[in-house]
């Protein structure tokens, strides 16, 4: 195998994709997995519901400020050593979280696990980019990672429910640490190696934009819970570390944003898209786990398996995108998953009003399908995006997926927690389900080059 070419086709190809796809489910299975630990962590930790939901954000915040630079800097140093590096962090952080006796060391951890994500995410997407360059292969492989990713985003709720009643709330962040050493062997012995690229980084102008994200994302947390002068404080500084990121980046001889990457108008779209498309799923969750422990009466056990049907509906979703977009086009995968997202907010809405489980799981499952537009909308971005710009294009699309999922955690719980089980989730709710009808317009937009071309063969 010739450095910096693809692997073989047949087993080493297939075992390297479903390690790079796991590698995905692993980071989003950290996203979910803590949604159902926050009345057990208030219990055993005290603190209040601010305090609960920095463990969420502590990580959703410096994934999605992180994942930028993280881009960046794997293509340089080459995507595989980039992506190590970052599994190294993730189990470190996994450990130190997993051993919190108090809030502080807990967030510290979490904050830590983001930054490994940030590292990690980016450069596997791009190797799956290098192990299937042609386009219909790329759309059925974006598919596998997709099923296998979202799994770990839907499983979090439910393994964490087993863990927390098993074994207590420390087993969610420790059972990290043997997946991320088998992982990380299989990604070290079959993922494709790549030459670093002797590409300049700008770290004042990386600092200032990791910063601006960073800020960005803070004040609307902290607005959300309560303290709308903490928040205007950190919207100032979010608008003057932008503005300097900008100055700085105008003058750079290697810009961390190079000025190609948002040229084409099908990978802006895109980037829109994925940040809808996280707005809803986390905020959605985010709601149905807690209105169904506070308001219910349910267990985090319980909580869990409340979500199993959403799971299985996630994964079918995500995998038959990949296939969906390879024979019809990403575009009416992707309209079809924000059109049944938005149903089934408009169903869950209806539960949260009535007071009915039946129904709030009957809304969640059918949010699942949304997971219908990830692959495809995956596969637009890393299209349209520059080829030696592979990493960075993975690190936006992400940034804005997570910096969808972290303000929508936000805004969410700000309602719910401002309304209460019944009226502040219907707004919730309501107000995903308009996220979800925008989204739709950004994928027609996004793909509209696809359709062009569809039409031009």
């Amino acid at each position: 195998m010739e450095p910096g070419g693809p692997p073989a086709t047949g087993v080493l190809r297939s075992t390297a994709l479903i390690a790079l796809s796991l590698t995905f489910g692993l980071v989003q299975f950290d996203a979910t997995v803590v949604n159902v630990a926050l009345p057990t962590l208030r219990r055993d930790l005290g603190g209040s519901i601010g305090a609960a939901q920095w463990v969420v954000d502590g990580y959703a915040v410096p994934f999605a400020a992180c994942m930028l630079a993280a881009g960046a800097w794997g293509d340089r140093i080459g995507h595989r050593r980039s992506c190590l590096i970052g599994f190294g962090l993730f189990g470190l952080s996994s450990l130190l979280s997993g051993l919190a006796a108090g809030w502080q060391l807990l967030i510290i951890g979490r904050v830590l696990q983001g930054v490994a994500a940030a590292i990690m995410l980016p450069p596997s997407l791009a190797m799956i980019g290098r192990l299937y360059p042609e386009r219909r292969s790329r759309s059925r492989a974006l598919g596998i990672w997709g099923g296998v990713a979202t799994s770990g985003f839907a499983a979090g709720p439910i393994v964490g429910g087993l863990l927390i009643t098993h074994a207590g709330w420390p087993a969610i962040f420790l059972i990290n640490i043997p997946i991320v050493i088998l992982v990380g062997a299989a990604i070290a012995i079959t993922a494709p190696p790549d030459r670093p690229r002797p590409r300049r980084l700008d770290p004042v102008g990386t600092l200032l934009g990791t910063g601006s994200l960073a800020a960005l994302a803070g004040a609307i947390i902290e607005s959300g819970q309560g303290r709308p002068a903490v928040g205007l404080g950190l919207l100032v500084l979010a608008v003057i570390t932008a503005t300097g990121f900008v100055a700085v980046e105008r003058r750079s001889a290697g810009p961390t944003m190079p000025p190609g990457l948002f040229r084409p108008a099908g990978f802006r779209w895109a980037i829109v898209t994925g940040f809808g498309f996280n707005f809803a799923m986390y905020g959605a969750l985010l709601c149905v786990s807690l209105v169904l422990q506070s308001d219910f009466g349910f267990s985090a056990l319980d909580g869990g398996l409340a979500v199993l049907p959403m799971a299985l509906v996630v994964s079918i979703g995500a995998t038959g995108s990949g296939f969906l977009a390879a024979r019809l086009g990403p575009r009416r995968p992707m309209l079809a998953g924000f059109g049944l997202a938005a149903a089934g907010s408009v169903v869950i809405a209806l539960g949260t009003w009535q007071r009915s489980p039946v129904l709030i799981i009957t809304g969640l499952t059918v949010i699942g399908l949304c997971s219908l537009a990830m692959p495809a909308m995956t596969s637009v971005a890393l299209n349209a995006a520059p080829a030696d710009h592979a990493g960075l294009a993975g690190g936006a699309l992400n940034t804005a997926r997570q910096l969808g999922g972290a303000i929508g955690v936000a805004v969410l719980g700000a309602l719910l927690n401002a309304g209460g089980p019944r009226d502040g989730a219907t707004v919730a709710l309501l107000v995903g389900t308009m996220v979800c009808g925008l989204a739709v317009v950004s994928a027609v937009r996004a793909t509209t080059d696809d359709e062009s071309a569809g039409r031009a063969r």
